[in-house]
């Protein structure tokens, strides 16, 4: 009956155990610190994580899941409660995934994940090839094959299968959704709750089921058991903008604060397989429409025409020294144009085993931005930094975030480091360091690519210009080892004999810029 009382609580496939206030990003207990009280959040096959669209495994296989008593308009007491970290409506036995699983599963509840604070539109706990969408539904079920109840089934390696689907910004309101988020204000206090007279689950999920992602993770909150077998469908569900700012703005947490990006940032995914139903194609979204192509092919026109028109930052290789070095070197990327990006013309091999990469950036509200990305002929993640409500790092195609609470559209200072040795890597914001993150030990960066600054390379050449830096950067810099504290405290310095990369050295390295990327002079320093 204990675990029962905390069934209430479960958000995100997880629950909170009494008389522990754990938290997402305030407070002693907030995510990075869950595994101090909660052993599991620190285990191998934690959730949410990112989904690399290119590294997923089709597994033709996969069956299309039956979902019995979805459809029907069940009449009766259905609670919907505040709990403090999200709203979650309870369901009833009837609710079934009857087929498509190795098990029968049965429905417990739903509930929700969203964004909202600082500007940050996105609040979904799984991302797709880094994106983050506006919000994200759980519906979550235990093996009742296996096991009597939820209670029994929650820290079982089989014992919980969740449904999660994206939710993205549209045009129109979704009137299945109409009765929800006007319910929304009646549970606006931690630990309300109402009763709702009639539910239709199936409507207020997208049409096409057929196109999913599977994977075996965990709760997304403590205690994190690793006991749930992921589904994540590519297909999202539209609200209308004022639908996503409601959801946004009503809902309270515990200590009476307006609810904001209840979600956790993504995990390692360490050995495990992502797999699909379906070929997943580049790019957000799951539809193309005609006048989408004739756009991106436009902007392919407008980049080819633009080559050649690149200019040079430094000298040759002759000429290193600090008194050849450009200073001030400023990038101002002016607006997201498709085209816009620079090509470092690195000397240096990458073939890198740890490295350091600082810069002083201004950037202009938007959920990411893309400020290195390096491709090799095997991944093109092959290292990538963004930037954004959470700092990502990709490296061989693998993803951790590196997370942050800093929020400022002023000029900022940051580093991060890796280490292949350990697979340790951290961030330093104007010269304090997070948590220690970790990806892909043992592991060397290849040489051979392409180096370039302020666009991914999955989408340069028009597949997607969503993540595009947006802003102004400089001493973009980047070592083959990994700096001191001290050096790092060094690099926030004005004085122009501050130390530089010695894999890409600013105003020193070549680089070539295209698509409108301007140069300036009003460096932060002045």
């Amino acid at each position: 009956m204990e675990l029962f009382s905390l069934l209430v609580h479960l958000l995100s496939a997880s629950f909170a155990l009494a008389g522990v206030h754990w938290t997402y990003k305030e407070g002693d207990l907030d995510q990075m610190h869950w595994a101090e009280q909660y052993p599991s959040c620190g285990g191998e096959k934690q959730s949410p994580i990112d989904i690399q669209r290119r590294t997923v495994r089709f597994n033709p296989h996969l069956l299309q899941l039956e979902l019995t008593g979805y459809g029907e308009q069940k009449k009766g007491n259905f609670l919907m409660s505040n709990n403090g970290h999200s709203v979650q409506i309870n369901l009833p036995p009837t609710m079934k995934i009857t087929n498509g699983l190795p098990d029968q599963y049965t429905a417990v509840q739903m509930h929700l994940h969203w964004g909202g604070y600082d500007l940050e539109a996105s609040g979904a706990e799984h991302t797709l090839d880094g994106i983050r969408y506006m919000a994200e539904l759980h519906v979550v079920h235990y093996n009742s094959d296996n096991y009597k109840s939820f209670e029994e089934a929650v820290d079982k390696p089989d014992g919980l299968a969740v449904l999660a689907f994206f939710y993205e910004d549209g045009h129109f309101e979704n009137t299945y959704y109409t009765e929800f988020i006007n319910n929304l204000a009646k549970v606006k206090y931690a630990g309300q709750s109402m009763n709702i007279s009639s539910l239709n689950v199936r409507s207020m999920l997208p049409e096409n089921l057929a196109n999913f992602y599977r994977y075996e993770g965990s709760l997304t909150t403590p205690p994190c058991f690793e006991s749930i077998l992921w589904t994540v469908f590519d297909t999202p569900i539209i609200l209308s903008h004022n639908q996503i700012r409601k959801l946004e703005s009503t809902i309270m947490d515990l200590e009476n604060k307006t609810l904001w990006n209840d979600y956790r940032m993504a995990q390692p995914l360490n050995q495990r397989v992502v797999e699909s139903s379906f070929i997943p194609r580049l790019g957000r979204g799951t539809f193309c429409r005609q006048e989408e192509i004739e756009a991106k092919l436009s902007n392919i026109e407008t980049m080819i025409t633009s080559l050649g028109k690149h200019i040079y930052s430094g000298g040759d290789s002759k000429h290193r020294g600090k008194d050849h070095a450009i200073y001030p070197l400023v990038l101002n990327f002016p607006e997201n144009r498709l085209g816009s990006y620079v090509v470092v013309n690195v000397a240096h091999t990458m073939s890198l085993n740890s490295f350091t990469a600082c810069m002083n950036l201004q950037m202009r509200p938007r959920s990411v931005h893309t400020v290195l990305s390096y491709s090799s002929s095997g991944h093109d993640n092959e290292l990538m930094i963004t930037m954004g409500h959470e700092i990502g790092l990709w490296i061989g195609n693998e993803f951790v975030s590196l997370p942050h609470t800093f929020h400022s559209h002023s000029w900022a200072h940051y580093c991060v480091t890796w280490a292949s040795h350990t697979g340790g890597a951290e961030l330093w914001v104007n010269g304090i360091v997070g948590t220690e993150q970790y990806l892909r030990a043992g592991y060397t960066i290849m040489a051979g690519g392409v180096l370039i600054l302020g666009k991914d390379q999955d989408g340069y050449l028009g597949i997607s210009d969503s993540d595009a830096f947006v802003g102004h950067m400089t001493d973009v810099n980047v070592w083959d080892y990994v700096l001191s504290a001290d050096d790092i405290q060094d690099q926030m310095s004005c004085e122009d004999n501050v130390g530089k990369g010695n894999v890409l050295s600013w105003g020193i390295t070549r680089m070539s810029l295209y698509g409108g990327v301007l140069l300036e002079n009003e460096h932060k320093c002045y």
